[in-house]
């Protein structure tokens, strides 16, 4: 009898474990606000129904800075995004992003471009493929860790500052850093960390996540901040130099 309470004992315990894991992994997960509320990490059905708007092969209307309830979306800070695997909402969010920057002759888009204020982004690699095929990668709730103390002023632009007869002159350059070291989630689940040291990709991811973070590429902190960093010339040539003396590639 008592081998028996023991045998039923155990398997009781058992089953409690397999629910409790069951029940934790359909938990939905939560971060915090900046006043500290939690907020779901899932897709809301505003963001769904702009997603799904189209077929991956549609481009979504990029945000204008210009209009007024676009650049509300365009300075909001981005929320990060659950990585999963299978992910059929962040599959048409991401082909629609590349249909759309490609369409547009871009070299990166960030999701608030496209009015999804998440952090996602486009990057072409201008240090991978070949000079006629330089390929796109997307990246998911990427950080950038640290930036080199020394930076360039260099031509920029935006897909989201239109620059035609219609619309305000902005400033056409911001100061970026030669190399930058970047953190981000492939849509695999795959973690990864690196140094890019070529300064027009590190550029681009400069820009990018930079619209994570609400900033326009003519709100740069740097501008403000001059005296704390080195700033050369804008000349190619000057980066291609420092690159190659201090990486040696």
């Amino acid at each position: 009898m008592i081998k028996k309470y023991f045998v039923l004992l155990l398997t009781t315990s058992f089953l409690i474990s397999l629910l409790s894991i069951q029940c934790k992994k359909e938990k939905i997960p939560l971060i915090e606000d900046e006043n500290n509320e939690p907020v779901s990490l899932e897709f809301t059905q505003a963001e769904k129904d702009t997603i799904f708007l189209g077929d991956s092969s549609d481009f979504m209307r990029i945000m204008n800075y210009f209009i007024p309830e676009d650049s509300v979306i365009l300075v909001k800070t981005s929320k990060e995004v659950l990585i999963k695997a299978n992910d059929t909402i962040m599959k048409r969010l991401t082909d629609r992003m590349l249909t759309s920057v490609i369409s547009a002759n871009g070299v990166g888009i960030a999701a608030p471009q496209v009015g999804i204020s998440r952090k996602v982004i486009w990057v072409q690699r201008y240090d991978k493929g070949t000079f006629s095929n330089r390929p796109f990668e997307v990246y998911l709730n990427p950080k950038i860790t640290a930036y080199s103390d020394t930076v360039a002023r260099r031509a920029d632009g935006c897909l989201s500052v239109p620059q035609t007869a219609s619309y305000p002159d902005v400033v056409d350059s911001s100061y970026r850093a030669l190399w930058v070291d970047v953190e981000y989630y492939l849509p695999d689940g795959s973690f990864v960390q690196e140094r890019v040291t070529h300064w027009y990709t590190a550029h681009i991811f400069q820009h990018e996540i930079d619209h994570l973070n609400g900033i326009m590429f003519f709100d740069r902190y740097v501008t403000r901040n001059k005296s704390k960093f080195i700033i050369i010339a804008d000349n190619l040539d000057d980066y291609e130099q420092i690159r190659k003396e201090r990486f040696g590639n």
